[in-house]
């Protein structure tokens, strides 16, 4: 692997960083991580409204760039420090932004975004797969142990009463014939994980620690197959990643938009997933093909540029 020294900007946030990791792994063994620190009058505006100037955080002087470096950033709050740094240290950045920046695209080296974006530039490229920095264990799986994986109400789904009801029945039934972690999110309602909590079923185990992303990926690695509430992408994406059979659990069809059918087509073609039903048969997968397109895609653009590529062959 190349030894591209790589800088990782974001506010932070769980879900941000595990995208920058997740494509700082796939460019250089090591990377760094700095969390920004946006000063609280910029931190509602609009990014276009945040200025473009060291003067809008609060710690972004303390970062020093010495030597050719790929920075990749994540979020709105990252945008225009990675356009300043860039202006600043020229040459010796390359940097990438992941999902669309909402300004000019020019402004950056590379973008990396997915498909439902629809970002069609020279400096573009999509994936089909949400970009993650989870870690699975090999050769832990158990043929009796699924994983029942919750996502909840978002601007297109809401999670209603019946929703939670058929999701906990389910559970039940699964839980008959497999041992079911039941995997809730950030967004899952308070009250489903109480009832969940309630089940009094040996076979049923509720994961509570929700911030630890490396017990997350063992119980990827453990489960047989993948049950993923289809209200989220990057969830489904993860569970596939775990190259265990997903499977998309439908709940009210009627608010899921477009795009999040075009994904469902896309992934269900590749036999990356299938729906959800009752009659469950455990199958595997292999995403090799796909990862390795995308960091032959991504090191080929690194390495178009020729001050990267001349000191890193």
């Amino acid at each position: 692997m190349n030894t591209y020294k790589v800088i990782t900007i974001s506010e932070g946030a769980a879900g941000m960083r595990s995208q920058i990791e997740g494509l700082a792994s796939l460019i250089s063994e090591s990377y760094e991580n700095f969390d920004l620190k946006l000063k609280s009058i910029f931190k509602n505006l609009p990014i276009e409204l945040i200025p473009t100037s060291n003067f809008a955080y609060s710690n972004l002087s303390l970062l020093k760039i010495e030597e050719n470096t790929i920075l990749i950033s994540c979020g709105k709050k990252s945008v225009k420090a990675s356009v300043y740094l860039k202006r600043k240290f020229k040459h010796l950045i390359f940097n990438i932004h992941i999902q669309d920046p909402k300004i000019n695209y020019k402004h950056f080296d590379l973008i990396v975004c997915p498909e439902h974006d629809n970002l069609n530039f020279d400096n573009c490229i999509s994936t089909l797969l949400a970009i993650h920095n989870i870690k699975f264990k090999k050769n832990i799986r158990n043929k009796n142990t699924i994983n029942f994986i919750i996502g909840g109400p978002n601007k297109y789904f809401k999670f209603q009463q019946q929703t939670q009801e058929k999701i906990l029945n389910d559970i039940k039934f699964l839980s008959n014939e497999f041992k079911v972690n039941v995997i809730p999110s950030r967004r899952t309602p308070r009250g489903l994980i109480e009832e969940l909590s309630k089940i009094d079923n040996e076979n049923v185990n509720t994961f509570k620690d929700l911030f630890n992303p490396r017990k997350y990926g063992e119980l990827l690695s453990e489960g047989n197959l993948q049950i993923v509430t289809w209200d989220s992408i990057s969830m489904i994406s993860e569970a596939i990643s775990s190259e265990a059979g997903t499977f998309l659990y439908k709940f009210e069809e009627k608010f899921c938009p477009k795009r999040y059918l075009k994904f469902f087509d896309k992934i269900i073609d590749l036999n990356f997933a299938q729906f959800y039903n009752q009659n469950l048969k455990p199958y595997e997968i292999s995403i090799d093909e796909y990862n390795n397109n995308l960091k032959t895609k991504i090191l080929n653009k690194i390495q178009s540029n020729l001050r990267f590529r001349s000191s890193n062959a």
